[in-house]
């Protein structure tokens, strides 16, 4: 290799979208049909990623061969741009105890024998971490998002400092890239896997695009796909996730090419409806939707006729976008998506409404700024302003502005008269009681009225972090079938076919992936090359 990183580099990029359709498995039955095969290894990882770098530590540290094929021109997927939190918890019959509640409350599809490894695995999470960095601070960032289920008091969010990385998800990424350098684990990037190659009905090898060109790779004990979700594809949002539109906070790139390889082998799936997303805005001229979290108490969400749904403050902030996801069956749309945060100027006084310090594409890859004092966005029309509530929902087309001036009238009474949202509950403050979310970042003031004017307007949309659907896995994380048998040499893990269901606890997809990551490693490993 003509460099330590051991990186292949391809001439150009391919495009990072996806057709919808099925993907055909390339069939070799015969030894006339076998490609000619351009690389090989013992085991290929199809994504870089958490989970494919993992995966490939594990494969590594097992004595396989080991090559990763990456879309994209560089590797960190979503991991590269999350807050870089994982969770440890403290007692493992506590936090199974607290995941199955997340499964059974929300009547998602769950498997006990994966939950027990899952939950075992991820004690001993902040030790690896730190066995991969032994120069790292490893602390905790916050807790469980659902404090009132049974076991969460054992959920703690790690993340990790004092490695190099401007945010938590490049810090965390980095700890693993050094690892695959170390291990001299070539990478080739721009080079995106397109097809499975199969004989019978085991897996082979992979046809991907290397300049341009297909480039057919041997796998002699197996292929790994870690090629993360489908979120940043429109049609398969449209075909799994209700409640559409949506746009993306991760890597543009997970736009379902593991779904539909995987799928060409007749894989089962499952949690294909299910996904992680907060609220957030579309800036005109920026590809990712930027997530917002409320940092001042003087606002409010309304929908599409001005009304108010949800307390705003207690919604667990991976899983708002649950509550817009509702069809109006009656005139036939999604009144709340798009919804409205409203504001008025005590918000905006007092900073950015969106920091330049949170996770997500935009803001870490495309590199956009919010203004300090909001008046770019202002100016763009992302932030919409009046000087009286009743012109700002005129500006919202809101067909009768006055229900909007009675929903903030009611707001502002409730606070001012009762010191609590009658409506929904919102108090005025935090319980001081509840363990942080986020140490540090939690807000203790929660409510205020909205009552100095101009005032404000954001439009507000869900905006992806991951999908959780996929092939469904076993313990060893091989890709299964719809009858529960594992399909020969095929492994995935990460984001793709996921162990979360509808209601997901934050910093579990990145534990999700290294576990799986090194369980699909460590097990593809073990096979013996095919003949």
């Amino acid at each position: 290799m003509s460099t330590r990183r051991s990186f292949l580099k391809c001439a150009s990029a391919a495009s990072i979208s996806a057709p919808v359709g099925m993907s055909v498995a390339i069939a070799a039955d015969r030894p006339e049909d076998m490609p000619a095969w351009d690389n090989e290894a013992d085991v290929v990882v199809l994504g870089y990623g958490n989970a494919g770098s993992n995966a490939a530590i594990a494969a590594a540290d097992a004595g396989a061969k080991v090559l990763i094929l990456e879309k994209m021109p560089h590797g960190g997927g979503n991991v590269s741009v999350s807050s870089g939190g994982f969770v440890v918890p403290t007692n493992k019959d506590d936090y199974f105890k607290f995941q199955k509640a997340l499964y059974e409350l929300s009547r998602s599809e769950w498997d006990k024998e994966l939950l027990d490894l899952f939950c075992e695995e991820s004690l001993h999470l902040g030790d690896y971490v730190q066995s991969l960095a032994p120069e790292g601070k490893i602390g905790v960032y916050g807790h469980a998002g659902y404090q009132e289920l049974p076991g969460a008091d054992c959920v703690n969010k790690m993340s990790v400092r004092n490695v190099p990385g401007a945010k938590g998800g490049d810090r965390l990424f980095g700890i693993f890239d050094r690892a695959v350098q170390a291990k001299n684990i070539p990478v080739i990037v721009n080079c995106p896997a397109r097809t499975l190659v199969r004989r019978g009905n085991e897996v082979i090898g992979v046809e991907a695009l290397k300049d341009n060109k297909p480039y057919f790779v041997k796998a002699n004990k197996a292929v790994v796909i870690c090629t993360g979700g489908f979120q940043s594809n429109p049609e398969l949002m449209a075909r799994y996730i209700y409640g559409n539109p949506m746009a993306y906070l991760g890597s543009p790139a997970h736009t379902g090419d593991g779904l539909l390889m995987a799928q060409s082998m007749g894989c089962d799936l499952w949690h294909m409806n299910s996904v992680s997303a907060p609220l957030g805005v579309q800036v005109p001229g920026v590809q990712a939707g930027i997530a917002m979290v409320t940092r001042q108490p003087a606002f409010i969400w309304v929908d599409q006729d001005g009304k108010r749904f949800v307390n705003e403050k207690k919604l667990d902030y991976h899983c708002s976008w649950m509550s817009v996801n509702n069809f109006d069956a009656i005139q036939h749309r999604y009144p709340r998506i798009p919804c409205y945060m409203i504001m008025d100027s005590s918000y905006l006084k007092a900073g950015p409404i969106i920091s330049n310090g949170g996770s997500g594409w935009a803001i870490n890859r495309e590199g956009y700024k919010w203004s300090r004092d909001n008046q770019k966005e202002i100016d763009s029309g992302v932030i919409i302003q009046a000087p009286t509530i009743k012109e700002l929902a005129q500006k919202l087309n809101i067909k009768v502005p006055e229900v909007l001036e009675s929903t903030i009238a009611r707001w502002n009474s409730d606070l001012r008269t009762k010191g609590i949202d009658t409506e929904y509950g919102r108090t005025m403050t935090a319980d001081p009681n509840m363990k942080a979310v986020f140490v540090g970042r939690d807000v203790k003031s929660w409510s205020a009225p909205i009552e100095e004017g101009p005032f404000y307007a954001v439009k507000l949309v869900p905006v992806t972090y991951h999908t959780m659907g996929g092939p469904k896995k076993s313990v060893k994380a091989e890709v299964l079938d719809p009858y529960g048998k594992p399909i020969p040499r095929l492994f995935v893990a990460g984001e793709l076919g996921s162990t979360w269901g509808l209601t997901y606890q934050g910093a579990c997809a990145n534990a999700d992936a290294m576990v799986f990551g090194r369980v699909a490693g460590k097990y593809a490993a073990q096979l013996e090359p095919w003949k």
